[in-house]
Protein backbone atom coordinates (compact mmCIF):
# COMPACT_ATOMS: atom_id res chain seq x y z
CA UNK A 1 0.00 0.00 0.00
CA UNK A 2 1.36 3.21 -0.91
CA UNK A 3 0.41 7.08 0.91
CA UNK A 4 -0.24 9.33 -1.65
CA UNK A 5 -2.02 12.69 -0.84
CA UNK A 6 -4.52 12.83 -3.29
CA UNK A 7 -6.92 16.68 -2.96
CA UNK A 8 -10.65 14.83 -2.64
CA UNK A 9 -13.98 16.60 -1.66
CA UNK A 10 -14.44 15.63 1.87
CA UNK A 11 -16.66 15.91 3.99
CA UNK A 12 -15.26 17.90 6.76
CA UNK A 13 -12.99 20.04 4.45
CA UNK A 14 -16.66 21.21 3.95
CA UNK A 15 -18.54 23.28 5.76
CA UNK A 16 -21.67 23.31 4.63
CA UNK A 17 -23.97 23.14 1.51
CA UNK A 18 -26.85 25.37 1.86
CA UNK A 19 -26.65 29.14 1.60
CA UNK A 20 -29.36 31.92 2.24
CA UNK A 21 -31.13 31.54 5.46
CA UNK A 22 -30.16 31.10 8.82
CA UNK A 23 -29.46 27.60 10.30
CA UNK A 24 -31.44 27.07 13.17
CA UNK A 25 -30.50 23.94 15.28
CA UNK A 26 -34.46 23.43 16.21
CA UNK A 27 -34.91 22.58 12.60
CA UNK A 28 -32.21 20.62 12.68
CA UNK A 29 -32.89 18.59 15.82
CA UNK A 30 -36.58 19.00 14.20
CA UNK A 31 -35.25 16.21 11.59
CA UNK A 32 -34.44 14.12 13.79
CA UNK A 33 -38.00 12.12 14.95
CA UNK A 34 -39.17 11.40 18.02
CA UNK A 35 -40.93 8.19 16.59
CA UNK A 36 -38.48 5.29 15.49
CA UNK A 37 -41.78 4.03 13.07
CA UNK A 38 -41.71 7.40 10.93
CA UNK A 39 -41.53 7.49 7.33
CA UNK A 40 -38.65 8.74 5.41
CA UNK A 41 -38.92 9.19 1.76
CA UNK A 42 -41.78 6.88 1.71
CA UNK A 43 -39.81 4.34 3.66
CA UNK A 44 -40.63 3.48 7.29
CA UNK A 45 -37.19 4.44 9.42
CA UNK A 46 -36.09 2.25 12.43
CA UNK A 47 -34.50 3.92 15.28
CA UNK A 48 -30.19 3.28 14.75
CA UNK A 49 -29.61 4.94 18.05
CA UNK A 50 -31.79 7.21 20.36
CA UNK A 51 -29.62 10.47 21.93
CA UNK A 52 -31.11 11.99 25.08
CA UNK A 53 -34.78 10.93 23.52
CA UNK A 54 -33.72 12.26 20.18
CA UNK A 55 -33.91 9.30 17.53
CA UNK A 56 -31.09 8.91 14.47
CA UNK A 57 -33.18 6.77 12.17
CA UNK A 58 -31.80 3.98 9.88
CA UNK A 59 -32.08 5.97 6.82
CA UNK A 60 -29.58 8.47 7.93
CA UNK A 61 -27.22 6.23 8.98
CA UNK A 62 -27.64 4.36 5.37
CA UNK A 63 -27.42 7.51 3.86
CA UNK A 64 -24.29 8.75 5.80
CA UNK A 65 -22.53 5.40 5.31
CA UNK A 66 -23.09 6.06 1.26
CA UNK A 67 -21.95 9.59 1.61
CA UNK A 68 -18.98 8.48 3.47
CA UNK A 69 -18.27 5.80 1.11
CA UNK A 70 -18.42 8.13 -2.01
CA UNK A 71 -16.30 11.01 -1.13
CA UNK A 72 -13.49 8.88 0.11
CA UNK A 73 -12.61 7.63 -3.55
CA UNK A 74 -13.90 4.03 -2.66
CA UNK A 75 -16.23 1.63 -4.86
CA UNK A 76 -19.26 1.43 -2.34
CA UNK A 77 -19.50 -2.12 -1.89
CA UNK A 78 -21.68 -4.25 1.00
CA UNK A 79 -18.89 -5.06 2.60
CA UNK A 80 -17.65 -2.07 3.11
CA UNK A 81 -20.82 -0.40 4.25
CA UNK A 82 -20.89 -3.65 6.94
CA UNK A 83 -17.11 -2.57 8.28
CA UNK A 84 -18.02 1.22 8.80
CA UNK A 85 -21.68 0.95 9.97
CA UNK A 86 -20.52 0.83 13.57
CA UNK A 87 -18.11 4.27 13.15
CA UNK A 88 -20.23 6.28 11.39
CA UNK A 89 -23.04 5.45 14.08
CA UNK A 90 -20.85 6.46 16.90
CA UNK A 91 -19.84 9.59 14.88
CA UNK A 92 -23.61 10.74 14.50
CA UNK A 93 -24.28 10.36 18.29
CA UNK A 94 -21.27 12.71 18.80
CA UNK A 95 -22.75 15.32 16.25
CA UNK A 96 -25.99 15.13 17.98
CA UNK A 97 -24.29 15.54 21.25
CA UNK A 98 -22.35 18.67 19.63
CA UNK A 99 -25.58 19.78 18.47
CA UNK A 100 -27.77 19.95 21.64
CA UNK A 101 -24.70 21.68 23.63
CA UNK A 102 -24.72 24.15 20.83
CA UNK A 103 -28.25 24.42 20.80
CA UNK A 104 -28.16 24.59 25.00
CA UNK A 105 -25.59 28.21 24.22
CA UNK A 106 -27.30 29.30 21.91
CA UNK A 107 -24.67 28.87 19.28
CA UNK A 108 -25.95 29.99 15.87
CA UNK A 109 -24.42 29.17 11.95
CA UNK A 110 -25.43 31.72 9.62
CA UNK A 111 -25.82 31.68 6.04
CA UNK A 112 -23.04 33.70 5.55
CA UNK A 113 -21.04 31.12 7.71
CA UNK A 114 -21.90 28.12 5.16
CA UNK A 115 -21.17 30.70 2.08
CA UNK A 116 -17.74 31.03 3.05
CA UNK A 117 -16.65 27.65 3.88
CA UNK A 118 -18.46 26.15 0.55
CA UNK A 119 -16.62 28.27 -1.45
CA UNK A 120 -13.49 27.96 0.23
CA UNK A 121 -13.65 23.86 -0.23
CA UNK A 122 -15.32 24.38 -3.77
CA UNK A 123 -12.15 26.61 -4.71
CA UNK A 124 -9.57 24.16 -2.92
CA UNK A 125 -11.00 21.29 -5.16
CA UNK A 126 -11.00 23.34 -8.59
CA UNK A 127 -14.93 22.98 -8.77
CA UNK A 128 -18.02 25.21 -7.95
CA UNK A 129 -20.78 24.34 -5.29
CA UNK A 130 -23.37 23.39 -7.86
CA UNK A 131 -20.60 20.49 -8.60
CA UNK A 132 -20.96 19.13 -5.54
CA UNK A 133 -24.08 19.61 -5.58
CA UNK A 134 -24.55 17.82 -8.72
CA UNK A 135 -22.24 14.92 -6.98
CA UNK A 136 -24.26 14.19 -4.33
CA UNK A 137 -27.54 14.01 -6.41
CA UNK A 138 -25.49 11.52 -9.08
CA UNK A 139 -24.61 9.12 -6.25
CA UNK A 140 -28.62 9.28 -4.84
CA UNK A 141 -27.44 11.08 -1.87
CA UNK A 142 -29.69 13.50 -0.22
CA UNK A 143 -28.30 17.26 0.08
CA UNK A 144 -29.48 17.23 3.84
CA UNK A 145 -27.38 14.44 5.02
CA UNK A 146 -24.55 16.21 3.82
CA UNK A 147 -26.15 19.45 5.53
CA UNK A 148 -26.37 17.97 8.94
CA UNK A 149 -22.81 16.58 9.50
CA UNK A 150 -21.48 19.87 8.18
CA UNK A 151 -23.64 22.10 10.48
CA UNK A 152 -23.04 20.17 13.38
CA UNK A 153 -18.96 20.16 12.23
CA UNK A 154 -19.15 23.90 12.12
CA UNK A 155 -21.62 24.48 15.34
CA UNK A 156 -19.28 22.46 17.58
CA UNK A 157 -15.87 24.71 16.76
CA UNK A 158 -18.45 27.69 17.47
CA UNK A 159 -18.89 26.29 20.15
CA UNK A 160 -15.44 24.95 21.74
CA UNK A 161 -13.86 28.92 20.52
CA UNK A 162 -16.51 30.24 22.74
CA UNK A 163 -16.36 28.29 25.33
CA UNK A 164 -13.15 26.61 25.52
CA UNK A 165 -10.46 28.44 23.70
CA UNK A 166 -10.07 31.51 26.21
CA UNK A 167 -8.84 28.98 29.03
CA UNK A 168 -6.15 27.31 26.48
CA UNK A 169 -2.80 29.27 27.54
CA UNK A 170 0.78 28.63 26.01
CA UNK A 171 3.63 30.08 28.16
CA UNK A 172 6.47 31.70 26.38
CA UNK A 173 8.39 28.75 28.39
CA UNK A 174 6.74 26.26 26.45
CA UNK A 175 7.22 28.48 23.33
CA UNK A 176 11.22 28.34 24.14
CA UNK A 177 11.55 24.69 25.28
CA UNK A 178 10.10 23.72 21.65
CA UNK A 179 12.15 26.10 19.89
CA UNK A 180 15.42 24.51 21.51
CA UNK A 181 14.42 21.14 21.27
CA UNK A 182 13.98 21.84 17.47
CA UNK A 183 17.38 23.29 17.44
CA UNK A 184 19.10 20.58 18.55
CA UNK A 185 17.47 17.86 16.80
CA UNK A 186 17.89 20.43 13.49
CA UNK A 187 20.58 17.76 12.01
CA UNK A 188 18.30 14.75 12.61
CA UNK A 189 16.00 13.51 9.70
CA UNK A 190 12.69 14.92 8.77
CA UNK A 191 10.00 13.41 8.45
CA UNK A 192 7.11 14.70 6.02
CA UNK A 193 4.18 12.92 7.26
CA UNK A 194 0.60 13.04 8.40
CA UNK A 195 -1.67 11.37 11.09
CA UNK A 196 -4.79 9.42 11.90
CA UNK A 197 -5.65 9.39 15.81
CA UNK A 198 -8.57 7.92 17.48
CA UNK A 199 -8.41 8.25 21.49
CA UNK A 200 -9.14 5.23 23.82
CA UNK A 201 -10.75 7.19 26.31
CA UNK A 202 -11.08 4.66 28.54
CA UNK A 203 -10.35 1.08 28.79
CA UNK A 204 -13.33 -0.08 27.71
CA UNK A 205 -12.94 1.42 24.68
CA UNK A 206 -10.04 -0.04 23.45
CA UNK A 207 -11.59 -2.49 21.48
CA UNK A 208 -13.55 -0.32 19.99
CA UNK A 209 -10.62 1.98 19.43
CA UNK A 210 -8.71 -0.67 18.14
CA UNK A 211 -11.36 -1.93 15.08
CA UNK A 212 -11.73 1.70 14.04
CA UNK A 213 -8.14 2.18 13.36
CA UNK A 214 -8.11 -0.85 11.65
CA UNK A 215 -11.16 -0.08 9.32
CA UNK A 216 -9.32 2.81 8.62
CA UNK A 217 -6.25 1.53 7.39
CA UNK A 218 -8.35 -1.51 5.01
CA UNK A 219 -10.24 1.76 3.66
CA UNK A 220 -6.49 3.17 3.04
CA UNK A 221 -5.79 -0.26 1.30
CA UNK A 222 -8.60 -0.11 -1.20
CA UNK A 223 -7.31 2.90 -2.42
CA UNK A 224 -9.29 5.76 0.35
CA UNK A 225 -7.68 9.34 0.68
CA UNK A 226 -5.83 9.42 3.73
CA UNK A 227 -6.40 12.91 3.49
CA UNK A 228 -10.00 12.28 3.38
CA UNK A 229 -10.03 9.68 6.31
CA UNK A 230 -8.28 12.04 8.37
CA UNK A 231 -10.75 14.72 8.13
CA UNK A 232 -13.44 12.85 8.54
CA UNK A 233 -12.55 10.68 11.22
CA UNK A 234 -8.95 11.58 12.83
CA UNK A 235 -9.68 13.51 16.62
CA UNK A 236 -6.10 15.07 16.12
CA UNK A 237 -5.22 18.61 15.84
CA UNK A 238 -4.57 18.01 12.29
CA UNK A 239 -7.90 16.49 11.17
CA UNK A 240 -8.50 19.93 9.41
CA UNK A 241 -5.80 19.55 7.61
CA UNK A 242 -5.90 16.05 6.19
CA UNK A 243 -3.91 15.14 9.63
CA UNK A 244 -0.62 17.16 7.79
CA UNK A 245 1.89 17.57 10.68
CA UNK A 246 4.38 19.17 7.79
CA UNK A 247 8.37 18.10 8.47
CA UNK A 248 8.70 16.66 11.83
CA UNK A 249 11.52 15.15 13.41
CA UNK A 250 11.30 12.47 16.26
CA UNK A 251 11.51 14.98 18.84
CA UNK A 252 8.85 16.64 17.28
CA UNK A 253 6.66 13.15 18.03
CA UNK A 254 5.55 13.38 21.75
CA UNK A 255 4.58 9.69 21.57
CA UNK A 256 7.87 7.31 21.70
CA UNK A 257 5.67 4.32 19.56
CA UNK A 258 5.06 6.88 17.31
CA UNK A 259 8.90 8.00 16.50
CA UNK A 260 9.94 4.92 16.82
CA UNK A 261 7.87 3.65 13.81
CA UNK A 262 8.04 6.70 11.93
CA UNK A 263 12.07 6.43 11.71
CA UNK A 264 11.56 2.90 10.61
CA UNK A 265 9.56 3.60 7.59
CA UNK A 266 9.73 4.51 3.95
CA UNK A 267 8.74 7.52 1.99
CA UNK A 268 5.06 6.68 0.53
CA UNK A 269 4.13 3.80 3.51
CA UNK A 270 1.39 3.77 5.38
CA UNK A 271 2.44 2.95 9.14
CA UNK A 272 0.29 0.06 10.77
CA UNK A 273 -1.96 0.53 13.86
CA UNK A 274 0.22 2.12 16.58
CA UNK A 275 -1.19 2.07 20.12
CA UNK A 276 0.41 4.82 22.06
CA UNK A 277 -0.86 6.94 25.23
CA UNK A 278 -4.18 7.90 24.82
CA UNK A 279 -5.62 5.76 21.82
CA UNK A 280 -4.47 4.32 18.12
CA UNK A 281 -2.37 6.28 15.53
CA UNK A 282 -2.07 5.57 11.52
CA UNK A 283 1.27 7.53 10.39
CA UNK A 284 1.66 8.52 6.54
CA UNK A 285 4.91 9.28 5.14
CA UNK A 286 5.57 11.17 2.21
CA UNK A 287 9.39 11.86 1.98
CA UNK A 288 12.11 11.53 4.38
CA UNK A 289 15.29 14.13 4.55
CA UNK A 290 18.80 14.53 6.07
CA UNK A 291 19.26 18.51 7.20
CA UNK A 292 21.65 19.88 5.17
CA UNK A 293 25.19 20.09 6.69
CA UNK A 294 24.72 16.58 8.67
CA UNK A 295 25.92 13.25 7.75
CA UNK A 296 23.18 10.89 6.24
CA UNK A 297 21.29 8.05 8.70
CA UNK A 298 21.65 5.17 7.63
CA UNK A 299 17.72 3.57 7.49
CA UNK A 300 17.47 0.68 9.79
CA UNK A 301 15.66 -1.51 7.65
CA UNK A 302 16.59 -2.09 3.65
CA UNK A 303 14.34 0.25 1.38
CA UNK A 304 11.93 -1.91 -1.49
CA UNK A 305 13.88 -3.85 -3.78
CA UNK A 306 12.41 -3.39 -7.08
CA UNK A 307 9.78 -5.14 -9.13
CA UNK A 308 9.59 -5.25 -12.86
CA UNK A 309 7.23 -4.05 -15.03
CA UNK A 310 4.33 -5.85 -16.44
CA UNK A 311 2.93 -5.92 -19.91
CA UNK A 312 -0.36 -5.54 -20.75
CA UNK A 313 -3.04 -8.58 -20.52
CA UNK A 314 -4.32 -9.65 -24.30
CA UNK A 315 -7.48 -8.49 -22.67
CA UNK A 316 -8.02 -5.60 -21.24
CA UNK A 317 -11.31 -3.23 -19.34
CA UNK A 318 -11.66 0.53 -20.97
CA UNK A 319 -13.72 3.15 -20.58
CA UNK A 320 -13.91 6.30 -22.13
CA UNK A 321 -13.94 10.30 -20.82
CA UNK A 322 -15.64 11.98 -23.92
CA UNK A 323 -15.97 16.18 -23.84
CA UNK A 324 -18.62 17.53 -26.59
CA UNK A 325 -16.87 20.62 -28.48
CA UNK A 326 -17.88 22.28 -31.45
CA UNK A 327 -15.86 23.00 -34.48
CA UNK A 328 -16.17 26.38 -34.34
CA UNK A 329 -16.37 26.54 -30.29
CA UNK A 330 -14.15 29.81 -29.19
CA UNK A 331 -10.49 29.73 -27.81
CA UNK A 332 -12.32 30.63 -24.46
CA UNK A 333 -14.21 27.62 -24.91
CA UNK A 334 -11.34 25.65 -26.02
CA UNK A 335 -9.01 26.46 -23.78
CA UNK A 336 -11.20 25.76 -20.86
CA UNK A 337 -12.12 21.75 -22.14
CA UNK A 338 -8.27 21.72 -22.72
CA UNK A 339 -7.65 22.58 -19.06
CA UNK A 340 -10.57 20.17 -18.05
CA UNK A 341 -9.38 17.65 -20.00
CA UNK A 342 -5.40 17.62 -18.41
CA UNK A 343 -6.98 18.09 -14.71
CA UNK A 344 -8.70 14.81 -15.23
CA UNK A 345 -5.91 12.75 -17.65
CA UNK A 346 -3.52 13.98 -14.27
CA UNK A 347 -6.00 12.94 -11.43
CA UNK A 348 -7.68 9.82 -12.88
CA UNK A 349 -6.93 6.95 -11.05
CA UNK A 350 -9.12 3.49 -11.46
CA UNK A 351 -12.57 3.58 -12.72
CA UNK A 352 -14.19 3.63 -9.31
CA UNK A 353 -15.73 7.03 -9.47
CA UNK A 354 -14.82 7.75 -12.80
CA UNK A 355 -18.12 9.18 -13.63
CA UNK A 356 -18.29 11.46 -10.63
CA UNK A 357 -15.00 12.84 -11.53
CA UNK A 358 -15.74 13.22 -15.30
CA UNK A 359 -19.13 14.83 -14.42
CA UNK A 360 -17.57 17.69 -12.02
CA UNK A 361 -15.45 18.29 -15.63
CA UNK A 362 -18.40 18.32 -17.46
CA UNK A 363 -17.87 15.30 -19.25
CA UNK A 364 -18.88 11.87 -19.63
CA UNK A 365 -18.15 8.55 -19.57
CA UNK A 366 -18.72 5.81 -21.67
CA UNK A 367 -17.67 1.91 -20.54
CA UNK A 368 -16.72 -0.49 -23.46
CA UNK A 369 -15.93 -3.30 -21.56
CA UNK A 370 -13.33 -5.78 -22.04
CA UNK A 371 -11.85 -5.94 -25.38
CA UNK A 372 -8.88 -8.00 -26.83
CA UNK A 373 -5.87 -6.43 -28.25
CA UNK A 374 -4.98 -8.05 -31.08
CA UNK A 375 -8.56 -6.42 -32.54
CA UNK A 376 -6.97 -2.68 -31.63
CA UNK A 377 -5.44 -0.40 -34.40
CA UNK A 378 -1.79 -0.74 -34.19
CA UNK A 379 -1.12 2.56 -33.43
CA UNK A 380 -3.89 2.88 -30.53
CA UNK A 381 -2.50 -0.32 -28.79
CA UNK A 382 1.12 1.36 -29.03
CA UNK A 383 -0.99 3.89 -27.04
CA UNK A 384 -2.63 1.68 -24.18
CA UNK A 385 0.96 -0.61 -23.96
CA UNK A 386 2.15 2.81 -22.55
CA UNK A 387 -0.51 3.82 -20.45
CA UNK A 388 -0.51 2.40 -16.84
CA UNK A 389 -3.55 0.14 -15.39
CA UNK A 390 -5.84 2.77 -14.43
CA UNK A 391 -4.82 5.45 -15.86
CA UNK A 392 -6.08 7.48 -19.07
CA UNK A 393 -4.16 7.91 -22.34
CA UNK A 394 -3.11 11.93 -23.23
CA UNK A 395 -6.44 13.96 -24.32
CA UNK A 396 -7.21 13.12 -28.04
CA UNK A 397 -9.04 15.66 -30.16
CA UNK A 398 -12.07 13.82 -32.38
CA UNK A 399 -14.15 14.80 -34.57
CA UNK A 400 -17.39 15.84 -31.70
CA UNK A 401 -14.76 17.39 -28.99
CA UNK A 402 -11.71 15.56 -26.66
CA UNK A 403 -11.38 12.04 -25.85
CA UNK A 404 -9.58 10.08 -23.41
CA UNK A 405 -9.15 6.40 -22.67
CA UNK A 406 -9.00 4.78 -19.55
CA UNK A 407 -7.61 1.51 -18.73
CA UNK A 408 -9.75 -0.04 -16.21
CA UNK A 409 -8.18 -3.72 -15.54
CA UNK A 410 -5.89 -5.57 -17.50
CA UNK A 411 -3.40 -2.78 -18.10
CA UNK A 412 0.22 -2.41 -17.72
CA UNK A 413 1.57 -1.67 -14.52
CA UNK A 414 5.07 -0.32 -14.37
CA UNK A 415 8.07 -1.56 -12.23
CA UNK A 416 9.40 -0.06 -9.57
CA UNK A 417 12.86 1.61 -8.25
CA UNK A 418 14.42 0.50 -5.18
CA UNK A 419 14.01 3.59 -2.68
CA UNK A 420 17.56 5.92 -2.46
CA UNK A 421 16.60 8.29 0.59
CA UNK A 422 20.01 8.19 1.82
CA UNK A 423 21.93 11.49 1.56
CA UNK A 424 19.12 13.28 0.44
CA UNK A 425 19.39 17.20 2.16
CA UNK A 426 17.16 20.28 2.03
CA UNK A 427 18.05 23.45 3.57
CA UNK A 428 16.36 23.57 7.18
CA UNK A 429 14.33 26.42 7.91
CA UNK A 430 13.71 27.10 11.98
CA UNK A 431 9.69 27.68 12.86
CA UNK A 432 9.44 31.08 14.44
CA UNK A 433 7.97 31.90 17.50
CA UNK A 434 4.11 32.53 16.01
CA UNK A 435 4.48 29.08 14.50
CA UNK A 436 5.18 27.28 17.44
CA UNK A 437 2.63 29.37 19.53
CA UNK A 438 0.20 28.29 16.93
CA UNK A 439 1.15 24.49 17.06
CA UNK A 440 0.82 24.39 20.56
CA UNK A 441 -2.30 25.94 20.78
CA UNK A 442 -3.94 23.78 18.61
CA UNK A 443 -2.73 21.18 20.07
CA UNK A 444 -4.36 21.85 23.27
CA UNK A 445 -7.24 23.07 22.28
CA UNK A 446 -7.93 19.74 20.50
CA UNK A 447 -7.22 18.00 23.59
CA UNK A 448 -9.54 19.67 25.98
CA UNK A 449 -12.50 19.28 22.65
CA UNK A 450 -12.12 15.92 23.31
CA UNK A 451 -12.74 15.89 27.00
CA UNK A 452 -15.40 17.90 26.43
CA UNK A 453 -17.09 15.45 24.43
CA UNK A 454 -16.26 12.63 26.73
CA UNK A 455 -18.12 14.38 29.21
CA UNK A 456 -20.87 14.87 27.22
CA UNK A 457 -20.85 11.11 26.01
CA UNK A 458 -20.71 10.35 30.13
CA UNK A 459 -23.59 12.67 31.09
CA UNK A 460 -25.67 11.04 28.09
CA UNK A 461 -28.52 8.69 27.86
CA UNK A 462 -27.41 7.11 24.40
CA UNK A 463 -28.94 3.56 23.50
CA UNK A 464 -27.77 1.93 20.36
CA UNK A 465 -30.29 -0.01 18.49
CA UNK A 466 -28.19 -0.65 15.70
CA UNK A 467 -27.22 -4.07 14.92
Amino acid sequence: MRFTPVTRFTLRSVAALVAGFTITFAGLLAHASADPTSVTHGKVARAAAVVNDIIISSYDLDQRIKLAMVTSGQQPSAELARRIRAQILRQLVDEMLQMLEAQKYNVKVTSKDVEEALNRIAQQNNITPQQINKMLDDNGIARTTLQQQLQADIAWQKLVQQRIAPRVTVSDEEVDETLARIRESASSTQYLAAEIFVPVESPEQDAQAKQSIENIRSQLEQGASFAGLARQFSKASTASAGGDLGWVTEADISAPEVAQTLAKMHPGSVSEPIRAAGGYYLIGLREKRTAAGSKPEKDPTPPPAATPPRPMQARITLATIQFTLAGDASKQKQEKVKNSAIKLYQTVHGCSNLSALANAEGAKTVPLGQVSVKDLAADFRKILERTPNGRATPPLRSASGVQMFVVCAGGMEPGTQAAQIEGKTEPFEMPTREEILNRLYKQELSMMARRYLRDLRRDATIDIRDN
